[in-house]
């Protein structure tokens, strides 16, 4: 996993939890109204410092007697490889999993979904969905919608 951030302590981005949040590197979006260009955009991914797994997975086993949850942001998770792996290391933690999505993967979410990965999921709606401004495949932000409905109804 390639991490360009941590918000150490959070006590607003888990309703209900004190958690740490994690921002992944990397988006298949190109939003103007981005908050984390610097961990986005290609040209500022470079300029900016990466942090290990390692580093991340050490710093949590620190805290796991004090966080309850993680969040795992971005950037775009869904586009990790590697995402799987990881958040089966945060369940094997004991903590709770919120994952932030903008939709774009449904086929990850799906396995995030029925692997039981996270324990809440939450999905930026960049646009309406008549717009194509910043989506190319409003079919796959649809799967996503559907995927997450189901989820809750269960």
């Amino acid at each position: 996993m390639l991490f360009g951030g941590i918000q150490k302590l959070t006590l607003v981005d888990y309703p209900g939890k004190v958690a740490a949040t994690l921002f992944t590197v990397g988006c298949n979006l190109r939003c103007h109204f981005c908050h984390n260009p610097e961990i986005v955009l290609p040209d500022l991914i470079l300029k900016h410092p990466i942090i290990s797994e390692k580093e991340i997975l050490d710093f949590l086993e620190s805290r796991k007697d004090f966080l309850s949850g993680v969040c795992v942001t971005g950037g775009e998770p869904t586009l990790q490889t590697d995402l799987l792996d990881f958040l089966r290391k945060l369940k094997k933690m004991k903590f709770l999993i919120k994952l932030d999505t903008n939709g774009t993967n449904p086929d990850i979410l799906k396995n995030v979904l029925k692997n039981k990965l996270a324990d809440y999921i939450a999905m930026d709606i960049k646009e309406p969905l008549d717009k194509k401004f910043i989506y190319s495949d409003i079919s796959a932000i649809k799967k996503s919608i559907d995927l997450i409905k189901k989820k809750a109804l269960i």
